[in-house]
């Protein structure tokens, strides 16, 4: 297989999906091999709200950098179960507005039909003052460790319920 003439078969848009992941992929070895943050592991709990590098991914699947819930963590395992955010309102079922999340604005919908278990190397923070924190807000300058409320925890673990149920 030629690697060029396998390029060659794909449209713009995926040439260009794939020379982002490439670039992505060289940055993460670089961190890797002067030992910097991408080794840092973060200590994460139930309904903190982290980034996520979810790499790239096919058909309708979340793609890149993008907000998610923790919905189960454990300290000595290195997989969480996130449940992904988004900034869009959708009539589906399957998307469920949860409301604004206090120190994170601009996404209050999750995507419950896209829960994932991922490494706790996809969990992208920010180091800052000698600490690491999931989020920093771009408007305000400020870096924090936003967390869902408990009623919105609620409403994310009804809803999962339902959809599991409804799978039947």
């Amino acid at each position: 297989m030629n690697i060029n003439d396998e390029l060659s078969k794909l449209n713009k848009n995926q040439q260009q999906e794939l020379e982002k992941w490439f670039a992505e992929q060289i940055y993460k070895l670089n961190k890797v091999n002067k030992n910097e943050q991408l080794n840092y592991v973060p200590y994460v709990t139930r309904k903190q709200v982290v980034w996520v590098d979810f790499g790239v991914n096919i058909g309708q699947e979340l793609n890149h950098s993008h907000p998610a819930i923790v919905l189960y963590s454990r300290p000595n395992v290195g997989t969480v179960l996130v449940a992904p955010l988004t900034s869009k309102q959708n009539d589906s079922d399957v998307v469920i507005d949860i409301g604004e999340i206090k120190d994170f604005e601009g996404f209050s919908y999750c995507k419950i039909d896209q829960l994932r278990a991922i490494s706790k190397l996809r969990i992208q923070t920010k180091k800052h003052d000698g600490k690491y924190y999931n989020n920093f807000n771009l408007k305000t300058g400020v870096y924090s460790n936003p967390e869902a409320t408990t009623e919105q925890m609620n409403l994310i673990d009804e809803a999962i319920q339902e959809l599991k149920y409804k799978s039947k």
